[in-house]
């Protein structure tokens, strides 16, 4: 889930905060992984305790990276889409 970090012409972000408090819920979310832990995630991948190309589902051509993006309006299979540049 993404609350923050919108454009400014979007404003803020609809989200309704007063059910949240009503209902005590929770917003569970991360910005990214600190640069300081790439060397310690990297070191996970080449030992092959972190497995990344197993979520890669699909890839398409940039070419089709403009529908592909527009489709993200819609549900979509689990996994994550690369855009292959070049051959």
């Amino acid at each position: 889930m993404q609350v923050g970090l919108l454009p400014a012409v979007s404003g803020r972000p609809a989200v309704p905060m007063e059910l949240v408090v009503a209902h005590e819920l929770e917003l569970l979310g991360s910005h990214g992984m600190a640069a300081h832990a790439y060397p310690e995630m990297m070191g996970l991948v080449a030992a092959g305790v972190l497995r990344p190309a197993e979520l890669v589902t699909d890839q398409i051509a940039l070419e089709a990276a403009p529908a592909a993006l527009a489709a993200m309006d819609f549900p979509s299979p689990p996994g994550i889409r690369v855009i292959r540049i070049g051959a």
